[in-house]
């Protein structure tokens, strides 16, 4: 890890998989280490309705065509200001390599550490019928292991991948602090 640098560590994977679980515990785990950072659930970032128009983007952002690379852009030159050099982020990233290149539109200094979360199908069912209710709870479901089946076709090349399956939040939380580097 550059010393200088901005340090992300992406971690992906299907909706249910236990990305905010895990975004959690490593927030908590670098707490008591001590260790200054901040967490971002992408999700957040383009919560917006109406979706904003490329030409309202533009004007905001020459060359931007996604409102998540403006606010994670204003949100992140803040924490930066403050001293961070450390980011966690969470989210689905269906299309890695697009994702990588709008988080580097909004942090052009950064080196990500991609780490992909796996769960078999059967975790994945019962931790969404927890967590999914309502009319959307089946569409959800297959939205997610739809999802679950294309990353797993995906290249894995660069990508710490992890299985959520059994572990305690906190065993995959150190796991990938220590994989990352990030207790140095």
């Amino acid at each position: 890890m550059k010393p200088d640098a901005v340090h992300i560590l992406l971690i992906t994977g299907p909706a249910g998989v236990g990305k905010s679980t895990v975004c959690w515990e490593i927030g908590k785990q670098l707490a008591s280490a001590q260790i200054s950072h901040a967490i971002i659930e992408t999700d957040e970032l383009d919560r917006v309705y109406p979706r904003p128009k490329a030409e309202e983007l533009e004007l905001l952002r020459p060359g931007t065509t996604d409102i998540s690379t403006i606010n994670l852009a204003a949100i992140w030159s803040t924490y930066r200001a403050m001293g961070h050099s450390r980011l966690v982020m969470s989210g689905v990233m269906m299309h890695l390599a697009f994702d990588l290149r709008w988080i580097l539109a909004a942090i052009p200094d950064a080196e990500i550490s991609v780490v992909r979360l796996q769960a078999s199908q059967p975790i994945l069912t019962e931790r969404l019928s927890r967590r999914e209710v309502g009319s959307g709870a089946e569409e959800q479901l297959q939205r997610t292991l739809n999802q679950a089946r294309r990353m797993a076709e995906e290249d894995k090349q660069g990508l710490l991948q992890i299985t959520t399956d059994g572990k305690a939040p906190a065993e995959l939380a150190d796991a990938i602090l220590r994989t990352a580097g990030w207790y140095a």
